[in-house]
């Protein structure tokens, strides 16, 4: 629980410096003026939308638990939901663990194969939102919003571009080989196992075994491309959430066409989701708003005012922020579980759910009877 505290103290100390830093680089009044004159009525289908990439989240991790059991989209989706609302209000995206814990009590499925099958999510997006930058670079002129970056922060711009994407394909290269080649990490893995004390040596062991489970769906190919393929929808809809958004604030008007517009946005919601992932402050709070607002300026064929885009910033996080954390609330409540309780890891009275009693978990199935070896 110590521990807990002085990671939310951190966290929360983090987000407030970025709060303040983004408050001090803008003209207040002309930002207030924004957020008075936008037009609202675009949020409601926006949100909607979001909801529907929540959904698309939530089908691509059934396909990526499905090797340890069946869950129903009824009962995975106010999952994904709490774990996002976690992720909202707690520091270091406890909101995984959160996560996992959760599914492995209602479900009965193993938490380090589930939490390393949301290591796994993670690592798709990057890849997925660099893939749409790397297409959207065929149209847009991103050397220049490199270079504008990079002057503006005293980075050379090939450095910028090179730790905002290097981490993740690494990332993504080697948990690939990890899960395509599980007997030489067991054979690494029980040699390094000998240097540990006798005690430690079965439960090293076991957690290892537990994560090749969490990540065996990117063995097979055929799975990995749906895998990637799901993940397009996700990012499209929620980048739906920023264009709709952007046309309440007129920031359409600084662009030639609405294909020009659109094509912004998926870059802003890329780069902005990329740059805000450091397991921090809580949703990513002031560091998201930094780098949404700072991209829009930046972009080298429009001109937009920098207080018009932090009013658009700060919008456009609530609207990801707070439809989760009264969804995910609503989830708890009605399933008589609080997140207190989920962050610490305890039982409570939720323990005994009528439908996880009848049916405590589906019978783990080996990745290779699945995928037929």
């Amino acid at each position: 629980m110590r521990n807990l505290s002085r990671a939310f103290w951190i966290g929360a100390g983090l987000s407030l410096a970025l709060l303040v830093l983004f408050v001090v680089t803008i003209d207040l009044g002309r930002m207030g003026r924004a957020l008075a004159e936008a037009n609202y009525v675009y949020l409601v289908p926006g949100v909607g939308l979001y909801l529907i990439s929540v959904l698309f989240r939530t089908i691509r991790w059934q396909v990526l638990l499905r090797h340890m059991g069946s869950v129903p989209l009824h009962r995975l989706y106010p999952v994904v939901v709490v774990g996002y609302m976690a992720n909202n209000l707690l520091p270091m995206r406890m909101g995984e663990l959160v996560r996992s814990y959760y599914l492995g009590r209602r479900e009965g499925l193993s938490k380090t194969s589930t939490l390393a099958t949301i290591l796994v999510e993670r690592v798709l997006d990057a890849v997925t939102l660099l893939l749409f930058i790397a297409v959207i670079g065929l149209f847009f002129p991103l050397t220049g919003l490199a270079q504008a970056f990079g002057d503006r922060y005293g980075v050379p711009w090939p450095l910028l571009a090179l730790a905002l994407s290097v981490p993740f394909i690494v990332a993504f290269a080697a948990l690939v080989f990890l899960a395509r080649f599980p007997d030489r990490i067991d054979s690494a893995t029980a040699s390094a196992v000998r240097l540990l004390p006798r005690a430690l040596r079965t439960p090293a062991r076991d957690l290892v075994r537990l994560f090749h489970q969490g990540i065996a769906p990117l063995r097979d190919p055929k799975t990995l491309a749906l895998l990637l393929l799901l993940s397009v929808p996700i990012w499209l809809f929620e980048s739906a959430l920023f264009f709709l958004v952007g046309v309440g604030f007129g920031l359409h008007d600084s662009f030639d066409n609405l294909g020009e517009f659109a094509a912004a946005n998926v870059l802003v919601t890329a780069i902005a989701n990329i740059g805000s992932s450091i397991p921090a402050a809580p949703g990513g709070i002031g560091l998201f708003e930094l780098v949404a607002r700072e991209t829009l300026v930046l972009l080298p064929n429009a001109s937009i005012d920098r207080a018009v885009a932090a009013g658009f910033a700060t919008v456009v996080h609530a609207a990801l922020l707070i439809p989760m954390i009264v969804l995910g609330q609503l989830f708890l409540w009605t399933g008589h579980v609080s997140l207190r309780k989920l962050s610490r890891g305890a039982p409570d009275s939720a323990d005994a759910d009528p439908e996880s009693a009848q049916t405590p978990s589906t019978r783990p199935l080996s990745y290779e009877s699945e995928e037929g070896g």
